[in-house]
């Protein structure tokens, strides 16, 4: 198909630069200081920008969670890599989660080749199926009950041997909720022992400590993770007299993580392996065993893929040591433009007629900018899980690297101000007419669940804002600030809030050559045929209407109204 547009009939195209503006899961809460770290952070210029918009009409709150992105109800909340698909293809996909149950509902994983050949060949050889992922019902990287239909599945498969290998949440649901997804599991692989199944927990740790990095930010955490797993080692660093590394049950290494280490909380918690009477490790991965990774969501799964499938001529991010022979399956790809995994249970969405196809194919030049943890989220995620570029002779993409994971809660300005710089020196080249960036402050250190940080991340990410709306201004551009879900704005002062949340965002307009062309649709209009209510994925259309372009009849409505 063509992907060259009409333009508009009545001929209007924004001249100066479009900024697409997204700060990362900074949603709509309470209007209380004691709850609400943006409150409390009085944001001036976001603040002055969100008023001047709605005098002008040109604001509105969006939904970024539940099926106005994609996914299952309303009870789910939005996440970085949903929201940013959901943004650059104007368009709702089912998601993640969404295709996973379609799978597991109409038992086609169950009937697929590569579960014959990871599953089935397991079972028909008497080897041992291998199973990790984030234990938790979060609904963002995984949930449980998923977990439970493969295990359900291996056991019709005639798996005989099951180990489980658990990474801790606290993240994407509460801190210390670790032990209620422990106890669900022990009694699920209680209940296949009635079938002969010898199913057990045999290591575990915390998703920020061992496996879960993305981005290339920390290869130490995926290393922690393989050797935990593949080897059944906890590396020395972290066995001391008090912490052996080495225990009898789950339960045991987290009580006794939790005892010496009440910071960690689950997300941090140390490695453990899980030893028999004898000493030895239950669940060491050997040759001809299988391993299916459970997550579905592609940015934390895709590195501890690589260490499973990359020959030593490629991988050279640490030593595994001596690498068992297994057959390593995803539930999802997890990068579809480099095919990793290279087997996996259930097919991602195909994403097509996305923004950036739209807008290289009609000339506009792009720059899209992040620091590490934030980068996948304006590339591949916007461009519909693609690696690269769509035009290499119209866009370019810029990466600032992050700081450790281990510094976000100290360092909760973390690389806003060089992203600006960036960003400024971008707008000043005049190369571009398309500029997208994400803040990922509010989204990490919301993570963490300290309040004072995220007040600290709040207010260092205005500072930067304000910054990029002088530069904007004075090329007489048009500025766009939205979020692709919430986070930040649900905090206390307990730290025991660290997840995403189902918050509605901001989505306002500055236009600095403004004549009163348009208007956005008035609150409590929903645009047609889209009964939630407008989305993330009305902003690509709004954007190609501002570029002079009339949307392709697929995308979602456009929130302008041309007077």
């Amino acid at each position: 198909m063509s992907f060259v547009l009409p333009k508009l009939k009545n001929g209007y195209k924004h001249q100066g630069p479009v900024v697409w503006c997204v700060l990362d899961g900074y949603g709509l809460g309470k209007d209380d200081p004691n709850v609400n770290p943006i409150i409390a952070a009085h944001p001036e210029k976001i603040n002055a920008i969100v008023e001047a918009a709605k005098q002008k009409q040109l604001y509105k709150t969006i939904r970024a969670h539940g099926p106005a992105v994609g996914l299952p109800s309303e009870s789910d909340m939005g996440n970085s890599e949903v929201g940013h698909n959901a943004m650059g293809c104007g368009q709702i996909y089912h998601q993640g989660t969404m295709l996973v149950d379609e799978s597991f509902s109409s038992g086609r994983m169950f009937e697929t080749e590569n579960w014959k050949k990871v599953v089935g060949e397991c079972g028909k050889n008497n080897k041992t199926l291998h199973m990790f992922g984030l234990l938790s019902d979060g609904n963002i990287h995984s949930h449980m009950n998923q977990i439970f239909q493969l295990i359900d599945g291996a056991v019709k498969s005639a798996v005989k041997k099951i180990r489980v290998h658990v990474l801790l949440d606290g993240r994407d649901v509460p801190p210390e909720s670790g032990l209620v997804y422990i106890n669900q599991l022990e009694e699920k692989l209680k209940s296949v022992a009635a079938s002969g199944v010898d199913g057990k927990i045999a290591s575990g740790g915390g998703r920020m400590y061992c496996v879960m990095d993305r981005y290339n930010s920390d290869w130490s955490i995926v290393r922690r993770g393989w050797n935990m797993m593949v080897h059944g080692q906890v590396e020395a660093a972290d066995i001391t007299a008090d912490y052996p590394g080495y225990f009898k049950t789950a339960t045991e290494a987290i009580e006794k993580c939790r005892q010496l280490h009440p910071d960690k909380k689950d997300q941090y918690n140390l490695p453990f392996v899980i030893v028999g009477e004898d000493g030895k490790p239950i669940g060491k991965m050997e040759d001809g065993d299988a391993c299916v990774n459970w997550n579905f969501r592609g940015d934390r799964a895709l590195q501890i893929s690589r260490a499973f499938e990359e020959t030593n001529a490629t991988f050279t991010y640490f030593d595994r040591g001596t690498i068992p022979k297994v057959a390593y399956a995803g539930l999802l790809e997890y990068d579809t433009e480099i095919h990793v995994p290279s087997t996996y249970l259930v097919p991602p969405p195909e994403i097509h007629n996305t923004l950036s196809e739209y807008t290289c194919a009609n000339g506009i030049t792009a720059y899209a900018v992040a620091e590490t943890h934030k980068y996948g989220h304006v590339t591949f995620f916007w461009n519909g899980n693609k690696s690269g570029y769509i035009d290499e002779k119209l866009e370019l993409y810029e990466c600032i690297e992050s700081l450790p994971n281990s510094e976000t809660e100290s360092h909760p300005e973390m690389k806003a101000v060089e992203v600006t710089d960036k960003l400024v020196a971008a707008l000043q080249s005049k190369k571009f007419q398309f500029l997208r960036v994400n803040y990922a402050n509010p989204d990490m250190v919301g993570h963490t669940g300290n309040f004072d940080s995220c007040v600290r991340a709040v207010k260092c990410m205005d500072e930067q804002v304000a910054r990029l709306a002088a530069e904007v201004e004075k090329l007489k551009g048009l500025l766009i600030i939205t979020a692709d879900h919430g986070n930040v704005e649900d905090k206390d002062h307990k730290g025991n809030k660290t997840s995403h949340t189902t918050a509605n965002v901001l989505f306002a307009i500055t236009d600095y050559s403004y004549n009163g062309e348009y208007t956005l649709i008035q609150d409590g209009v929903k645009p047609d045929g889209e009964p939630e209510g407008p989305g993330l994925t009305n902003i690509a259309a709004t954007v190609l209407n501002l570029f002079g372009f009339e949307a392709p009849e697929l995308y979602r409505k456009s929130l302008i109204q041309f007077k």
